[in-house]
């Protein structure tokens, strides 16, 4: 093992940055980040923050269940012995408590203020248009043939929905082939080139997808339009607070960077931070 880098009197390895890089990034963002989660706790543990015995319990079951453990892949916990897991955990705790500190500073978004955000960018909260249809699907070597057919005898709803339930094979002809709403590009882009080009009860000649053969039926349309206020308020203040909190995070590493500047050690030129 390497020591890559000290921060005051904490080490970071080669091995933490091997680590961390299971989250993403290159190495020098890596030790970005484990440079920044350094100097939080060193903060943390000047100002005299610890974590109790019950807080340490909380926090071990609540990281047990999550499926991305510290942020890293599942099953990441498997290549931790007991003492790296314990050291890491009561880490994130301390940085938690120091950040939670400071974070009750920030202004509470009111509502005059995500009104004028709303206002301003509403193009950004509008509903993706989306389309409701109905298929026939036809598998098979022969499939092309047969839904020809099929589509020969189809002349209206009544007809459609008939076919579907004793010639479809897909399992939703019980629901005479509902596909339900859906925008574009949740369905193969050989369905979403027919379904947006329908017009309300028309219906398709076959066309072919990788499933197979499909008839489609266009049975209802939502056009795209403004999300209204009071549905998106909620999401768009606690967007807004995480942005804030972004913000006054990086503000804050900048100003515990400049504090710190000279306790800062790199030994190794090749994880130097950009």
């Amino acid at each position: 093992m390497q020591i890559v880098a000290k921060v005051l009197n904490l080490d970071i390895s080669d091995n933490d940055v091997k680590r961390e890089l299971r989250c993403g990034g290159n190495p020098p963002q890596a030790l970005r980040r484990l440079i920044d989660r350094c100097l939080l706790l060193a903060k943390a543990t000047q100002l005299g923050f610890s974590v109790s015995d019950e807080e340490f319990d909380v926090a071990l079951m609540e990281l047990l269940d999550e499926e991305e453990p510290f942020g890293l892949p599942a099953g990441s916990l498997q290549d931790m012995d007991a003492g790296e897991m314990e050291t890491l955990l009561k880490r994130n705790i301390l940085i938690k408590k120091y950040l939670s500190s400071l974070y009750p500073a920030l202004t509470p978004v009111s509502e005059e203020r995500l009104k004028d955000i709303y206002k301003d960018q509403m193009e950004s909260f509008c509903c993706e248009e989306m389309v409701r249809c109905s298929h026939i699907l036809i598998k098979g070597a022969d499939a092309r043939e047969r839904a020809a057919r099929i589509r020969s005898n189809i002349h209206d709803y009544d007809d459609f929905v008939a076919i579907c339930k004793e010639s479809s094979d897909c399992p939703s002809n019980d629901s005479c082939g509902d596909l339900g709403f859906f925008p574009k590009g949740k369905l193969y882009p050989e369905i979403d080139a027919v379904a947006f080009s329908l017009s309300l009860n028309q219906i398709s000649d076959p066309f072919p997808s990788p499933q197979g053969y499909h008839i489609l039926i266009l049975t209802d349309r939502k056009k795209s339009a403004p999300i209204p206020f009071d549905e998106i308020k909620s999401s768009l203040a606690h967007q807004l607070r995480r942005m804030e909190r972004e913000y006054f995070l990086m503000r804050h590493l900048s100003e515990l960077y400049e504090e710190y500047q000279g306790q800062i050690i790199i030994f190794s030129d090749a994880y130097k931070p950009a």
